[in-house]
């Protein structure tokens, strides 16, 4: 069984709900958050005087089972999940202190592909362009 990593904390996906559009999908691994720039400042010594913050930049990345994908290959155009507009992911579980956490993720796939294992049902991760990760957004 895969893990939900939300900004580093792991999660047991058979506790979490994720949604495409509305339309519920079954997620063998899904990592999302933010990072933000970060700099050190320094003046006419060596060390560091101060620091600044810049932009703030969404990553996420998904794991789905083929069984899922597939369709979404056959509806799209050219039959490649790379030309899917952005979409909304919508990711709820419950934390650790028995609190609904529901996360919104605006993002569209940034690449497409298989893995062929042994296993027994067939998943492949894909890297997502994130426009958007709302942590908490109920």
């Amino acid at each position: 069984m895969a893990d939900i990593i939300r900004n580093g904390k792991a999660y047991d996906s058979v506790d979490v709900k994720c949604q495409m559009n509305g339309i519920p999908i079954e997620v063998t691994s899904l990592t999302y958050g933010n990072a933000k720039e970060h700099k050190l400042n320094h003046t006419m010594g060596a060390d560091a005087t101060s620091w600044s913050w810049g932009k703030k930049t969404p990553n996420a990345k998904m794991g789905i089972m083929m069984h899922d994908i597939t369709p979404l290959e056959k509806a799209s155009k050219g039959r490649s999940i790379l030309n899917i507009k952005p979409f909304v992911l919508t990711v709820e579980f419950v934390n650790e202190f028995n609190e609904i956490v529901v996360d919104k993720i605006i993002a569209k796939f940034q690449t497409e592909g298989r893995e062929v294992t042994g296993d027994m049902g067939l998943k492949q991760e894909y890297d997502l362009f994130a426009l958007s990760v709302k942590l908490n957004v109920v």
